[in-house]
């Protein structure tokens, strides 16, 4: 019984990783223009970003528009201290 010639089959393992290269690359190539079209790398730093220059501007964790309300500036229930009148 003859042992298998390893160098015959040099030709087969390049063609193999040549394949899967190309497959690697549309997969890479599918995932990014996914991201692109979705805009997901966006949304992964505009999102959280609202909340938090909300929380800078008004003080709650909401877009900076609708927190705007709840902005302590804006509550009635503040208090005034004045002192005697001037004569």
């Amino acid at each position: 019984m003859k042992k298998p010639n390893l160098r015959s089959q040099g030709g087969q393992m390049i063609t193999e990783a040549i394949l899967m290269l190309v497959a690697l690359m549309a997969v890479t190539f599918a995932v990014a223009n996914y991201f692109k079209s979705e805009e997901l790398l966006r949304q992964l730093i505009t999102g959280p970003w609202q909340n938090i220059a909300g929380m800078l501007q008004n003080g709650v964790w909401a877009p900076p528009g609708p927190g705007a309300l709840a902005h302590p500036n804006g509550h009635g229930r503040h208090i005034v201290i004045t002192g005697e009148e001037a004569r």
